[in-house]
């Protein structure tokens, strides 16, 4: 059977979801204890860690500019809160985080370069001051977007507890 274009927007949706959270997953974990490593390790797991961080900032603004010309099923009233509230936090902020990354490498005293390509520690002088204040930054948006996989995973989760088809049935009644 063929896909309506309404179930074929909300298809690309999910594709577009699942490869962000795979890449940005891996990315939040790779990033954990690069500083632990030699020199020569540090600088091939900050070429992978800086390429993925590339590509998180290249599919999020896709995700995002494809989101505002197809709109999707916007939840009713109260539970819609939740939903809306933790994408309006959580798409900005995974912009930012490879931006912050790219402002902290660009101030590194080692070699970054992403995907083998783009030297980003070549964007500035070498500066363990900045580094160390813009890797601050970097490890705390890790902390609030982890925080935001967790909080989405659980308002995810409530569809096993409640009865959506339910809630909205009700909503349209009203």
């Amino acid at each position: 059977m063929a896909l309506t274009p309404k179930q074929k927007q909300y298809r690309t949706a999910q594709i577009l979801h699942w490869i962000a959270f795979v890449i940005i997953v891996f990315n939040l974990l790779s990033g954990w204890r690069i500083d632990n490593f030699e020199p020569a390790v540090k600088a091939i797991l900050m070429m992978i860690h800086s390429g993925i961080g590339t590509t998180i900032f290249l599919i999020m603004l896709v995700r995002w500019w494809w989101r505002r010309k197809n709109r999707l099923y916007v939840p009713p009233r109260w539970w819609k809160r939740p939903t809306m509230v933790l994408q309006w936090v959580f798409y900005p902020l995974l912009v930012i985080q490879p931006v912050v990354g790219l402002a902290q490498a660009a101030f590194a005293d080692f070699p970054v370069v992403a995907y083998g390509l783009i030297p980003y520690s070549s964007l500035g002088p070498d500066d363990p001051a900045m580094r160390a204040l813009f890797l601050g930054i970097h490890k705390w948006i890790a902390w609030i977007l982890i925080l935001l996989v967790i909080l989405h995973a659980l308002d995810r989760g409530r569809i096993f507890f409640k009865d959506d088809a339910a809630m909205l049935a009700a909503e349209n009644r009203s």
